[in-house]
């Protein structure tokens, strides 16, 4: 069966298009972390170091692509709102461990739980089939861009 490959044209059309909805998208998920008295970079931060489990900053810097400094000023806002706390680091003196606290557990269900009910009261009747096909798409085109072993 023959592959019906897409021009350069149209590729570059659906990444204008995802560039737009990235911007809608980051005043959507802005406004709804604000309601959760967070900001988007706590958020996402939180999250990563859900997805990592117990680590450092520069574990966590590597991970985000940002810089270790950022991190670190993230990660002393969310101790403050006692979101993640700092556990000794058998393997580092100086470089202690960050941990997702109870309460940041449960704060980042709450956030999830309001997303998910915002994205259903502003596309209310968007197709299943529609929405896996898209991100199946955008997870190969992502696979493609994205250099091996990063």
């Amino acid at each position: 069966m023959k592959k019906n490959n897409s021009s350069g044209a149209e590729l570059h059309t659906l990444f204008k298009e995802i560039i737009h909805m990235e911007a809608i998208l980051s005043e959507i998920i802005d406004e709804v972390h604000e309601k959760a008295g967070m900001r988007t970079s706590q958020i996402r931060l939180a999250n990563t170091l859900l997805e990592l489990g117990q680590t450092t900053v520069p574990d966590i810097a590597y991970t985000m692509k940002t810089s270790r400094q950022f991190v670190q000023t993230v990660v002393n806002e969310l101790e403050k709102l006692n979101i993640i706390k700092f556990i000794e680091n058998p393997r580092h003196k100086r470089s202690k461990l960050i941990k997702l606290t109870d309460n940041g557990q449960n704060i980042l269900r709450q956030v999830r739980k309001n997303e998910e009910e915002i994205i259903l009261r502003l596309l209310p009747d968007i197709d299943t089939t529609g929405v896996k096909a898209a991100y199946e798409l955008l997870a190969i085109i992502r696979e493609k861009l994205v250099p091996e072993g990063t």
